[in-house]
């Protein structure tokens, strides 16, 4: 059964939510920070989401990283083709999902 939009957009929330604050008090950074990239392109099925990563914050490099469906961790450079295709891919869902019919309705009033 194929995830709903609904279902993905939440997922990216809770991954960037999750992994927004990685500090260094919380163990070594190579635990939570890319310190090298994958240079092997990733199927689009199996990324879930994806962070960036600022080399300015408490990380050495600059790095995409994705999540993929099996909960793992790919660290990747947006100078890679196969990462700005990816990226461009998850935006155009994004956007999809963002413009899909929305249920309208008065909203219920509350007595005064």
């Amino acid at each position: 059964m194929a995830p709903t939009y609904l279902e993905t957009i939440l997922l990216l929330c809770c991954v960037g939510t999750m992994f927004s604050s990685t500090s260094a008090a919380y163990g070594p950074r190579r635990l939570y920070c890319c310190v090298e990239y994958q240079e092997k392109p990733i199927p689009d099925q199996q990324i879930k989401g994806y962070k960036l990563q600022r080399s300015k914050e408490v990380c050495n490099i600059d790095a995409i990283i994705f999540y993929t469906s099996k909960n793992k961790k790919v660290c990747a450079t947006v100078k890679d083709e196969w990462v700005r295709k990816a990226l461009a891919r998850l935006s155009s869902e994004l956007k999809k999902m963002s413009s899909s019919k929305t249920v309208t309705g008065t909203p219920p009033t509350t007595p005064i």
